[in-house]
């Protein structure tokens, strides 16, 4: 495992600016062109401030996508992992995924509330592919949050349609589900944080905080270079969407990718 460490501290480093993926995106190992398949691009987002903003922000990060035939993946998108799976119908195993930052400095809307650093967070996926139209994808990631013990169980589906060979549209959704350390460090206001923010002392439980929609547009250009394009709406949920510094409950994504695959 030495060996791919390196690869994990980039894809660390790419992701710094964008959140890992809920779910590990990966072609089935027997569909690998290659034993060794390696993608490089780039890619824009905008988004909301921080979770429950009003306010958005404009950002863009590189990718790198790295998957091997025998299971191993190190990619800005599904982190750094090895599906032990031999069937094509089937993906389970380990990853560590990233939970990006959330700066103070980010909104004045966060004033007081103090920052909540990027975490490494283990954890596994297993995702079900019924046919290759439509997919289910779980996981389940630890380490998050101010204290690094935030807890969050991701469940979803994907379904995907040929328009012709070089365009495909594709549909998601998704539900999260979160520990209360997770959603004290994101939506609670603690008493020093009260005082110092101005807002009420809130304590929200676990729970579900989100769930989630969206759509994407897949165009392979020629054999190596691909676009992606697509957007997702959120719904804060629960104790989430009642924390004191959550302004909108529905926050818009919408981004686009290039991606070159040698």
């Amino acid at each position: 495992m030495k060996k791919f460490l390196p690869l994990l501290l980039v894809c660390a480093s790419l992701a710094a600016n964008a959140q890992t993926s809920e779910y590990a995106q990966l072609v089935p190992s027997p569909y690998l062109p290659k034993d060794v398949n390696f993608s490089l691009g780039a890619a824009a987002y905008s988004a909301a401030r921080y979770t429950g903003s009003d306010e958005r922000r404009l950002a863009a990060y590189p990718l790198l996508d790295a998957q091997w035939r025998n299971g191993a993946f190190a990619s800005t998108i599904s982190g750094f992992g090895y599906n032990f799976s031999k069937d094509p119908n089937l993906q389970y195993g380990l990853r560590m995924t990233v939970e990006a930052a959330r700066d103070e400095s980010r909104s004045d809307r966060l004033h007081g509330l103090g920052d909540v650093g990027a975490a490494i967070e283990p954890g596994a996926f297993l995702n079900y592919i019924v046919n290759q139209n439509y997919s289910l994808t779980s996981s389940v990631r630890y380490g998050s949050g101010v204290d690094h013990n935030g807890l969050q169980l991701s469940l979803g589906g994907r379904a995907t349609t040929s328009l012709n060979t070089q365009h495909r549209l594709s549909a998601s959704f998704g539900a999260n589900w979160a520990n209360a350390a997770f959603a004290q460090s994101y939506f609670g206001v603690n008493a020093a944080q009260s005082a110092a923010s101005g807002y009420t002392q809130y304590t929200p439980s676990a729970g579900l905080t989100d769930v989630k929609v969206g759509a994407t547009w897949n165009w392979s250009i020629d054999s190596n270079w691909s676009l992606t394009t697509g957007a997702s709406v959120k719904y804060l949920t629960g104790d989430a969407s009642r924390s004191p510094f959550v302004f909108q409950k529905t926050p818009v994504t919408i981004f686009s990718a290039a991606s070159y695959r040698f």
